[in-house]
């Protein structure tokens, strides 16, 4: 090969080299491109789901980095508005949400958030009007039937709340935010049974809401009820010459820990047989884990003559099936002849309105009671306001008797009262219980209490 000949072969292989490297340079560059281009496509999901899991402050980061890319992309920016508003800075919140309605005031979820921004500065007239103005941009609008939903029950319009929400499950079954305001209406309402449904299916819908997890936590009886003080007297009369029973006593119930607690404290004038007993005693509802609660119950009578000196109560509550609640409990009372432990436990249904319930205890007396049943049944009114009667067989509950029965001979009873709550926060609450021994001797008792709710 002569020398042109070898020259050419070189420019020949140089051009072949370029062309390679050329073509490689452009593929590298097509890779990070589209590299680039996915990163992108992938960060508004990145965006969701840092929101759902409630990472607020890596949503914000992640949309503002999409927005420095994509100044016009109308979902990011909804996703960081949200993210601003979840994370408490309204003021954000509310300027972005302006930027997005300038560029698209007819969007109706815009509307919809625009009117729960509105909802948090307390404008309710003005979140109303979004609301309705979502709903005729797009009539089938279940956010915005759950807006309209929240606004009658904060005015106290139960019977609208229900006919929103019931519109906007038609549309969507599993509207958390319906099915929460339908069970919170219902709570409210005093229907038990039915607003642990509705609580129990949005808290699993969303986990992380704690303002689900905290309602369906208090779709209780004791746990719908606000501070109050009680006033509360009985009279007891025995059939076999003994002097009446008289008991004067003042209660305040109280919420700690934001409301995962409730407490009453108490104090009490007791008269037995010419004399009389002091008691003084705490009663702790805490809420424990999914579903369950405890009743905690300690009182003392130091120098007590008929009463224990001391009880101490647990019971544990379990929710079971949503409307279902079962219980077991001990109790230990020091009497002047000796100690007691008492073994209990009880199944209620939360059935609606209504609300049947039974209760079985055991008792290692020697002379005493030893196995008492009762059955019972409450009719809820509304505002935790209700009607009850029980009947039973042994020792009545330490709710219409007095801890000193329990060394009584086992007797039948029966027991008719009423909750109330008039006026909206005076609180009414009376009861006639009659209990007859076999062979033996009756007595009735009547008691009344009369208190206010904060």
């Amino acid at each position: 090969m002569g020398i042109h000949g070898e020259k050419g072969f070189r420019q020949g292989g140089a051009k072949a080299m370029s062309a390679k490297s050329a073509l490689s340079a452009a593929l590298i560059v097509a890779v990070v491109l589209t590299s680039i281009g996915a990163g992108l496509a992938q960060t508004p999901n990145e965006v969701r789901e840092a929101l759902v899991g409630g990472a607020y402050d890596k949503a914000i980061a992640l949309a503002l980095e999409v927005l420095r890319n994509e100044p016009s992309n109308d979902e990011v920016r909804f996703l960081l508005a949200r993210a601003y508003a979840y994370s408490g800075r309204l003021d954000e919140a509310e300027a972005v949400l302006g930027q997005a309605l300038a560029a698209h005031p007819g969007d109706a979820d815009l509307l919809v958030f625009k009117g729960r921004l509105l909802c948090r500065r307390d404008d309710l007239d003005g979140a109303e009007q979004a609301f309705r103005r979502a709903l005729e941009l797009q009539p089938r609008s279940a956010d915005a039937l759950a807006g309209l939903a929240d606004l009658a029950a904060w005015r106290g319009d139960f019977d609208a709340s229900l006919v929103y929400c019931r519109r906007a499950l038609d549309l969507d079954a599993n509207h958390a935010g319906a099915l929460f305001r339908t069970g919170w209406v219902l709570l409210r309402q005093g229907d038990y049974g039915r607003a642990r449904g509705y609580l129990a299916r949005a808290a699993e819908l969303e986990p992380l809401n704690k303002d689900f997890a905290r309602a369906l936590a208090a779709a209780a009886p004791v746990f719908a009820r606000k501070t109050e003080v009680w006033l509360s007297g009985r009279h007891e009369h025995w059939s076999d010459g003994r002097a009446d029973y008289n008991d004067l006593g003042l209660s305040g119930l109280f919420s700690l820990f934001r409301d995962r607690a409730r407490v009453v404290v108490k104090a009490e004038r007791l008269w037995r047989s010419g004399g009389g007993d002091d008691r003084g005693g705490l009663e702790i509802y805490p809420q424990l884990w999914k579903g369950a609660y405890a009743y905690i119950d300690l009182a003392l009578a130091p120098k007590a003559a008929y009463l224990p000196s001391s009880s101490f109560h647990l019971e544990v509550y379990q929710s079971v099936l949503k409307r279902l609640d079962l219980s077991l409990g001990a109790r230990r009372m020091a009497f002047a002849t000796g100690g007691v432990t008492v073994l209990a436990g009880s199944a209620a249904l939360y059935a609606g309105a209504w609300y049947p319930h039974v209760r079985v205890h055991w008792a290692d007396t020697v002379a005493g009671t030893q196995f008492t049943w009762m059955a019972g049944l409450r009719r809820y009114l509304a505002d935790a306001s209700f009607l009850w009667a029980t009947i039973g067989h042994g020792s009545r509950s330490l709710d219409t008797a007095s801890a000193e029965e329990i060394l009584e001979r086992p007797a039948w009873f029966g027991e008719v009262g009423f909750d109330l709550y008039i006026l909206k926060d005076v609180k009414l609450r009376g009861y006639v219980s009659r209990r007859q021994e076999t062979d033996g001797p009756s007595s009735t008792a009547v008691a009344l209490t009369t208190g206010y709710r904060f």
